[in-house]
């Protein structure tokens, strides 16, 4: 069997981003104004691509305003425990060629290649897959692959809708087989419930080559030092941006900052809610693309234990669990960093569901499935982290999600200028690389090209 796709999800920040095509920057762009400031909204991946170009370009008087007391928005490594763990981005998605892996050259940061045919698959007795079960997961897998790769679809419905139709007259297991690699394949990548997703959400772009490579020591570094060369401000709420023909003035909590032109990095989750006001308001096509977008929820556990009591020699193991989707998926951070850690991946709506439960009792229903799988006797963490991606006030999730309805046009509204004044950033805005560090990136680097050219 080819277990690689099933593993992939395990990466935990967005497969699907790494199966976009190329955002043409042009690092040639020449500032006419380079005397005007430039505020940017946001201190992530998107903001760091667009200040970091402007000033390149000449610009002096560029800021960024962070909500956060941290930079880097949606990569964040916690340095709580003596090994750093990624609470958000993990992996370079296709590393050749990519925007990031020339940035990790560049400030020695340390990467490891993963393995996606590294990985033990479990029933749901909690026993490893047999020959046979391995056989059918197969099969079903290429079927639900040759029906995303099809392009069929009907108009206005989901992509659960189109597998209702694929898995009818399934048997009772060979459904939940099937529900298993939707899950696995699907939904743990886009970070939602195939209910919530296009049916034809797999078909955009182009990737960059290469496996995938995540961060020992953590992506925080990656960036570290290049925030150090910009005016970051943290702290700095934006409530509310007023812009006009004459320029932008932008209310916070420490006050008022006015500019030329801004750049508004703010996560999709964030322009949903409506927690900054505009005034005069957005265009209605780029409020009817922001409604209409989805915001994704990927949440993970990371788990410290006193010892490794798992397979030593896997990257990771996936659970065909009795509720589909909750605790299935596995990353053994031991291959990495040399530390008995485990992280959990959840996704869609138990993602969002485990944010409403207490600590106690993310940890029960967790370390009941891993008790399931490797026993009974098995220690307790002597310490975890957890992720609350849906309930951060400053993402209000973890990366957009195609929704049914949502056309090529939306999204390429949600990254059209508004009024000259008004840049709009973010890998929500990524035509090519949507839902990933790069796609971040580029489109931060996008915007201020186009500032440049004004």
């Amino acid at each position: 069997m080819n277990r690689r796709r099933t593993f992939q999800l395990l990466t935990g920040c967005s497969f699907f981003g790494v199966l976009g095509g190329c955002e043409s920057v042009s690092l040639k762009a020449r500032a006419r104004n380079r005397d005007e400031s430039v505020i940017v909204v946001g201190a992530g991946v998107a903001g760091l691509g667009a200040a970091e170009l402007l000033k390149e370009g000449g610009y002096e008087d560029v800021t960024l305003l962070e909500a956060r007391d941290r930079v880097g928005g949606r990569v964040w490594t916690s340095r709580d425990w003596r090994e750093p763990v990624d609470l958000g981005a993990s992996w370079i998605h296709g590393p050749r060629g990519n925007p990031i892996t020339r940035l990790a050259r560049e400030a020695g940061v340390r990467t490891a290649a993963t393995d996606f045919e590294d990985v033990n698959l479990y029933n749901s007795s909690g026993q490893l897959m047999s020959l046979g079960e391995l056989k059918r997961i197969s099969q079903l897998e290429r079927k639900v692959y040759a029906n995303l790769e099809s392009g069929s679809g009907r108009k206005g419905e989901s992509l659960g809708e189109r597998f209702e139709r694929v898995f009818e007259g399934l048997s009772e297991n060979d459904r939940a087989v099937a529900e298993f690699v939707v899950n696995s394949v699907v939904e743990q990548s886009f970070a939602e419930d195939v209910e919530r997703l296009h049916p034809r959400v797999w078909e955009f772009g182009k990737e960059f080559g290469g496996g995938d490579v995540l961060f020992p020591d953590g992506y925080s570094g990656v960036f570290a030092t290049r925030f150090e060369k910009l005016d970051v401000r943290t702290g700095h709420v934006v409530k509310e941006v007023r812009w006009d023909g004459e320029g932008v003035v932008l209310v916070t909590n420490r006050g008022e900052f006015q500019a030329d032109r801004v750049i508004v990095t703010l996560p999709l989750g964030v322009l949903k809610k409506g927690s900054v006001l505009f005034s005069p308001g957005l265009p209605e096509g780029k409020l009817a693309a922001v409604e209409k977008m989805g915001m994704g929820c990927l949440n993970k556990l990371y788990l410290k234990f006193p010892e490794v009591f798992w397979p030593e020699d896997v990257q990771g193991f996936a659970y065909q669990a009795a509720k589909v989707g909750q605790w299935s998926q596995w990353l053994n951070c031991d291959v990495y960093s040399g530390a008995p850690i485990l992280v959990g991946y959840n996704a869609g709506s138990f993602a969002r569901e485990l944010e409403r439960l207490s600590d106690e009792e993310v940890l029960e229903g967790a370390m009941g499935v891993l008790r399931k799988l490797f026993g009974r006797s098995i220690p307790e963490p002597i310490a975890f982290q957890r992720t609350r991606w849906a309930t951060d006030p400053f993402s209000l999730g973890s990366y957009s999600a195609r929704r049914p309805g949502v056309s090529r046009a939306m999204l390429k509204e949600l990254g059209e200028p508004v009024g000259g004044r008004l840049f709009f950033a973010g890998e929500a805005t990524s035509l090519d690389y949507p839902s990933t560090v790069h796609g971040a990136y580029l489109s931060g680097q996008r915007e201020a090209e186009r500032v440049m050219a004004m």
